[in-house]
């Protein structure tokens, strides 16, 4: 219902409105259409819809050069807000630059976190230019602004990362955290970006909980302070192409553990598959990095870790299936390629 009500709206942008040379006035129950010419030329609308019980009234003004749009809705689900998020690209029919502005009062992300008093901007100018969108809490922040060697740089900040996957239909399983992201964008569906996030934790009702648990039984620190399901860091390089996400090198640590893993999802058709290792002593490994034998026997790497197993996750529809590969215990990771199942 949104994307047909704001799709005509948008229509608007486009209707040369010829045929016309006087001003134009529409109103029926709460919704309501003005517009103004100039001559035989568009100056100016304004509209007020209520779309679900909720206001959404704003102002369209033409220029010679430029349209400028200014929207405000009282609140809107983060999933209709994607269904009408502008994606501008390059439109050879469209020479004016576009100034747009969203103002929402509320945002909600699920059934307890919202966004309130958001703020939209974007740029189109001969191509898309630059966007920026937070929140007055600073709870979150999207930016993509243009360099001075011509690319644009993506910039993400999210104090609750957990909802922020939420929201992007990656993860329902994370808790908390704070997210800080940046890369490059080239398009909407193409883009570069390094996701890192701080002091997590993960749902204990997860279907992979219990992989998790396990892993940290000799993290003697986590099982005394009944803490298996905290993590200190995550980072995931990213690359997007088209609908589906990429991601190389990996790594999650936490306690004395730490896993990695590469993979590629497609969120909007439901399907994942990730390939890791995660090495249940990774802290003390570490604390003898430096020592010569003692470094060529553990790995300089979790991934060469001696204390490591691999694991495979696939997701497909509704259905996740975990595999695990005992052979890889406690087995040197110079050989562990041997039992590699997953290649």
């Amino acid at each position: 219902m949104h994307k047909f009500y704001f799709l005509k709206i948008l229509a608007l942008l486009f209707f040369s409105f010829q045929t016309f040379a006087y001003d134009f006035s529409f109103q029926k129950g709460d919704n309501s259409l003005q517009i103004d010419f100039d001559g035989n030329k568009i100056k100016e609308i304004k509209f007020d819809l209520k779309i679900n019980g909720q206001r959404n009234f704003g102002i369209i003004n033409y220029h010679n050069n430029e349209i400028y749009i200014l929207l405000n809705t009282d609140k809107i689900s983060f999933d209709n807000f994607k269904k009408v998020f502008p994606k501008p690209q390059k439109n050879k029919k469209l020479t004016k630059k576009i100034n747009f502005n969203w103002e929402i009062s509320e945002m909600t992300i699920s059934e307890e976190y919202s966004l309130f008093s958001n703020k939209l901007n974007f740029i189109y100018d001969n191509g898309f230019e630059s966007m920026m969108f937070y929140d007055s809490q600073k709870e979150f922040e999207l930016s993509i602004l243009p360099q001075l060697d011509g690319n644009k740089q993506i910039y993400l900040f999210s104090k609750n990362a957990g909802q922020f996957f939420y929201a992007q239909k990656i993860s329902k399983n994370m808790n908390g955290g704070a997210l800080i992201g940046k890369g490059s964008f080239r398009k909407f569906d193409d883009y570069d970006l390094n996701i890192k996030v701080k002091d997590f934790s993960i749902d204990k009702n997860s279907k992979f909980y219990n992989l998790l648990f396990t892993s940290r039984m000799l993290d003697i620190f986590s099982v005394l302070q009944n803490s298996q399901d905290e993590f200190n860091y995550l980072e995931v390089p990213v690359q997007k192409k088209g609908k589906i996400f990429n991601f190389d090198h990996a790594i999650m640590l936490g306690g004395t553990v730490a896993f990695s893993f590469k993979g590629e999802a497609n969120p909007s058709e439901k399907v994942a598959t990730i390939n890791g290792t995660y090495g249940p002593l990774y802290l003390f490994e570490k604390n003898f990095k430096n020592v010569p034998f003692l470094s060529e026997l553990f790995g300089k790497n979790v991934e060469e870790s001696l204390l490591a197993a691999d694991f495979k996750v696939k997701k497909n529809g509704n259905k996740t299936d975990f595999i695990f590969n005992p052979l890889s215990i406690l087995t040197p990771g110079k050989t562990r390629n041997f039992f590699d199942i997953w290649e």
